[in-house]
Parts: C-alpha cells; structure tokens; sequence
C-alpha cells in the first residue's frame, strides 16, 4: 500500500475544474425538473388554489413546503437517521473530492487492497471496477463526489417528502455499488474479515439505515422497526464473534491480531493518534490469546443483550464503547492518509444503535402511558360499579 500517495497538481487542477462545470450543470437541471415537477403539482392541486400570491417570493416557499418539509410529525428516531445519514454522505462526498483521489491514490490504497484474499470469480468483478477507474480517474471521481453530496442534500432538506425519498433509494443503489465494487463487500469471502477493522463495510449500514426510513409510519409507531433494528444488531454481534473467534482466521495469533492494528498504525497521522494504535498492535502480539478472547466476549456480549434486554441504557453504553475503541484503533478515524472515502463503519453503525435505542425509549414510554390509562379505566370503572 502507497503510504503517500503521489498527486499530480495538473491532475487535481483538471479534477477541481471538471468537478464546478458538472456540479454547475447538475444544479441548473435539478432546479428546472424540480421547477417543472413542483409547477406541475401547483397546478393539478386542488389545494393551491388556496394560495395567493403576490411575489415570487411566496410561490418559492409554496415549493418548499410542498417539496422539502414534512407535512407530519416525525419520529424522534427517524429524525435522528434522516440528519445522520445526511450528515455522512456529505462528509463521504468532501473526502471523495480528496487531491489524491484523481490520482492514483484512489486505486493504489482503496480499491486495490480490497482484492487481497478474494475468491477468483470475485476478483475479476473487483478487476472491472479498478480498471474502469484506472481508464477514468477523473471522470468516475467527479461523479461520486457529486453523487455522494446529492444523496446528503437530498436526505438533508427532503427528508419524509418526495426529495428525501429520492435521496433515499439513491443511497441504497450507490450503496450497494459501493460495496459490492469499491469495499470488497467489507471483506466477507476472504475468511479473515473482522468487525474491529470495520466489517462488513460501511456502505451495507448506509443500506441498511435508508431501508429502515422506507419503512412506513405504521413500523415505526408500532415498535416493529425498533425489534426488527435490535434483532438485526443481536444477529450481526453474534456473528461478528463468531468470526473473530474461527480458528482459521487467525485472530489468535500473534500475527494475525496484530494486523489488524498495524495498518491503521503506519498510516500518516499525528503521533497522539498513532501511538495508542502502535502500543494496542504490540499488546496484540504479545498476549494474543488474552487479547482476542476478550474482543469475542464483549461481541458476544452486546449480541446476547441486544436479544435477550434489548437497547438498555447498559447495553446502549457498552455499545458505544466498543465502538468507539474500534474506530480509533482498528479504523484510524477512517479518514487518515489523504485517501479515507469515509469515516468507515463505526460512526454509521453507532448513529444505527442510536435510532434503536430512541426508538425503543419512546415504544417503552408509550406502552407505559398506555398501561397506566388502562390503569386508570379499570379503577374509575370498578369505582362506579362500588357506587351502584
């Protein structure tokens, strides 16, 4: 892997000039199909007759509404998804827009690595990807970027109206590319993935979070999407354990663990951020049996308490934790190097756990309030019954 990838400064100037004129053309043709389409609305709607206008003004902000604000009360929850994944697929889409992506750095430290360990017929699926990009640095960097910050905005000022949904199944099209073309699909059929490094892919979660917004209200309300979240989380601890601790992928040795310390260590960064990485990578070497059964318990753990308790506060914490422990450690940030396409799979998979426990707050609450109106009913009935 190229530590310092080599950037070429006519690359970047081209990349940088390529970019404005495509972005400047994608914003005059969405503001006129969105125009059109919101114009056409305007006029089939019974309801816009109820509007007067009397400046250009007041007609722009008849389209916000009908385009961008949603007309009913969001979940708290799905308030919390809608500006994560937002928030993310533009800080995916700014990374993308790196000096070093146009160049080979793209290729050489992302998609090149992901080969390693691959079966054969996979690997040949991963060739047309690196040499479509080889063929087209520009070109394909210019269309993620654009892509990427597309979805955020979409996500971002759409949300519950047409445009978020829009956002929405363009972020599980470009995810599902992502990960089956760029991440290797987090590298699952190499034997040897582990979740510490960020498997199985952060682009499967970007799926996996736009799936639940698609849910109707009705999942929601009801409590089915936050079972279905917690049961979909005790499956993926429970495997992630499962694969941390399979003898053939080498975890417990001294070899084997500390690899998964020691790339994110020799990637350019401050020493403050390296050197915790560095001593975790020498304690791995050292004690690697002690090392990674305690990684598999605490997988096993969180997998066991999203099942059995689901998000509890403790669980909700301990979560959190390992999280965090896995994207410094194992992950570096996921955005060293100059060639980090995203914050990589902790952030997205704790904003994942943070709608589920929201989600599971508010079900709770209701089902208490429920309970105590109930409650209420059978003492105010028992009490007429007394006076009868």
């Amino acid at each position: 892997m190229n530590m310092q990838p080599i950037i070429d400064p006519t690359v970047v100037h081209v990349f940088y000039r390529e970019l404005l004129w495509v972005t400047a053309i994608m914003v005059g043709i969405g503001l006129f199909l969105g125009f059109s389409w919101w114009f056409y609305q305007f006029l089939s709607d019974d309801n816009s007759k109820a509007y007067h206008f009397t400046n250009f003004g007041d007609f722009l902000r008849f389209i916000r509404i009908r385009a961008f604000l949603p007309g009913k009360t969001v979940h708290s929850g799905r308030r919390v998804l809608w500006w994560g994944l937002g928030i993310l697929w533009l800080v995916d889409g700014i990374l993308q827009a790196q000096p070093a992506m146009p160049n080979d750095g793209f290729v050489e430290d992302v998609l090149a690595p992901a080969i390693q360990g691959q079966p054969i017929w996979y690997v040949r699926v991963l060739a047309v990807s690196i040499q479509f990009w080889t063929d087209h640095p520009i070109g394909a960097d210019v269309v993620a970027v654009i892509l990427q910050i597309g979805i955020g905005l979409l996500l971002l000022v759409g949300k519950e109206r047409t445009a978020g949904k829009i956002g929405l199944w363009l972020s599980i099209a470009w995810g599902l590319a992502i990960w089956v073309f760029g991440e290797g699909m987090g590298g699952i059929l190499t034997g040897s993935a582990t979740s510490i490094t960020g498997a199985p892919g952060s682009a499967l979660f970007y799926v996996i979070g736009a799936i639940l917004l698609l849910l109707p209200d009705k999942w929601w309300l009801e409590g089915n999407a936050s079972r279905t979240s917690r049961w979909i989380f005790s499956i993926f601890w429970l495997m992630a354990g499962m694969v941390q601790a399979w003898p053939s992928a080498g975890f417990w040795t001294s070899k084997g663990l500390s690899s998964v310390f020691e790339g994110a260590a020799s990637m350019p960064q401050p020493s403050w951020m390296s050197a915790p990485i560095d001593a975790m990578a020498r304690l791995a070497a050292s004690h690697p049996v002690f090392w990674n059964g305690w990684f598999v318990l605490f997988m096993f753990l969180l997998g066991i308490g999203f099942a059995v308790g689901g998000p509890t506060r403790p669980v909700f914490t301990l979560s959190l934790v390992w999280l965090a422990f896995t994207w410094w450690m194992g992950q570096d940030f996921g955005v060293m190097g100059g060639v980090g396409t995203d914050p990589n799979s902790s952030p997205v998979l704790a904003l994942l756990i943070i709608t589920v426990w929201k989600l599971g707050r508010v079900h709770s609450a209701s089902k208490r309030s429920q309970s105590t109106s109930l409650h209420d009913v059978s003492i105010l009935s028992s009490g007429t019954t007394e006076s009868g």
